[in-house]
């Protein structure tokens, strides 16, 4: 297994390469984070306290320099009255302290790969260029309690549902790329 993260202030990927217990070596690139297109998974559901994310995305509870944070970091959208559309109720992060950066990647890799080839990102995926995004994607992270919720859904658990598409064919090469763009759960 091999893990590269590719982050920067306005781009932020993971990069991972395995068999994912087969015979050939696969390449899967999961797109984390890209303001450009609207998405702030990253820092909304990676490495950061999940109920410091609710209270900012919520404006509940923070400081006016936290709300500008929101709407730079988060991408939250304000209404006319100043107060964020639709709020979320819960916030879920993965807590880098209770599982290692690399082993996350790889585990949200293997899920993706194993949902590409049991068809949930539709059945042609040599031939078709991007599938429907799929609204509740599950990611187990092997009984690693490292999924943090705050909000009304709260708690620690080992398993994390994403929206996800896959935005690539699966080239002759074994690279796919998947674009990961909010926690469609908690």
């Amino acid at each position: 297994m091999q893990v590269d993260f590719r982050e920067s202030f306005a781009y932020g990927a993971w990069i991972v390469s395995s068999n994912f217990g087969t015979g050939a070596s696969y390449r899967i690139y999961i797109r984390v984070f890209d303001p450009g297109r609207s998405n702030w998974f990253a820092n909304k559901h990676l490495g950061d306290d999940a109920a410091k994310v609710l209270g900012r995305r919520t404006f509940q509870g923070v400081s006016e320099s936290d709300k500008w944070d929101a709407l730079e970091r988060y991408g939250v959208q304000v209404k006319s009255n100043s107060k964020p559309k639709n709020p979320p109720s819960t916030n879920t992060v993965v807590d880098f302290r209770r599982i290692d950066k690399k082993l996350a990647a790889y585990l949200f890799a293997k899920a993706l790969f194993e949902g590409m080839i049991s068809g949930k990102f539709g059945s042609d995926y040599r031939k078709i260029m991007e599938s429907e995004y799929v609204q509740k994607f599950e990611v187990d992270f092997d009984d690693i309690p490292c999924v943090v919720s705050a909000g009304q859904d709260h708690g620690i658990g080992s398993k994390m549902l994403i929206g996800v598409r896959r935005v690539s064919a699966l080239n002759s090469r074994n690279q796919v790329s998947f674009e990961i763009n909010h926690c469609a759960g908690t």
